[in-house]
C-alpha cells in the first residue's frame, strides 16, 4: 500500500484513556509527512535525472555507432587512396621507363648518325686533301713550265 503525505496527514487515530500525547502525535505525523513528501520529491527527481541520463546514454551511443561508422570509412578510404597512388605510382614509373628508353633509343640513333657523319667528313677531307695537292702539284708544274718557258726566252 502506497502512502501518501496527506494520508498521513489526515491520519486519525482512535482515543483511548491513557494513550499518547495526541499533540505530540501531531507534531509526529506532521514531521514523518514532511519527510514523505521530501522523499516523494526527491524520488521523482531522481526518476527525471535517471530518465534525462537514459536518454543520453541512447545518443551517446547513437553518436558512438555513427563515429564507429565513421572512422571504418576514413580506414576504407585511407586503404583506397593508398592503392590509388600505388597504382598511379606505377602508372607514372611505366611512363617515365617508356620515355627513358625512348630518349636511349633516340640517343644511339643520334650517335650513329654522328658517326656516320665523322666518317664521311673524315673521307671528305681526304678526298679533299687528295684534290688540293693534285691541284698544288699542277700548279707547281705551270710554274715548273713558266719559269722554263722564261728562262728560254731570256
Amino acid at each position: 500500500m502506497k502512502l501518501t503525505p496527506i494520508e498521513v496527514d489526515q491520519q486519525q487515530f482512535q482515543r483511548v484513556f491513557r494513550g499518547c500525547d495526541p499533540d505530540e502525535v501531531h507534531r509526529f505525523l506532521d514531521l514523518v509527512s514532511r519527510e514523505l513528501e521530501e522523499l516523494i520529491r526527491e524520488n521523482a527527481g531522481l526518476k527525471e535525472d535517471l530518465k534525462r541520463r537514459d536518454a543520453q546514454i541512447v545518443e551517446f551511443r547513437a553518436h558512438e555507432a555513427q563515429l564507429r561508422e565513421a572512422l571504418v570509412s576514413a580506414g576504407r578510404m585511407s586503404d583506397e587512396i593508398r592503392a590509388s597512388a600505388r597504382k598511379e605510382a606505377e602508372v607514372v614509373v611505366a611512363e617515365a621507363e617508356l620515355r627513358a628508353g625512348r630518349i636511349e633509343a633516340d640517343a644511339r640513333e643520334r650517335s650513329a648518325q654522328l658517326a656516320a657523319e665523322v666518317h664521311e667528313l673524315k673521307r671528305q677531307r681526304v678526298r679533299l686533301l687528295g684534290e688540293v695537292r693534285a691541284i698544288l702539284g699542277s700548279h707547281a708544274r705551270l710554274l715548273d713550265a713558266h719559269e722554263a718557258l722564261d728562262g728560254e726566252e731570256a
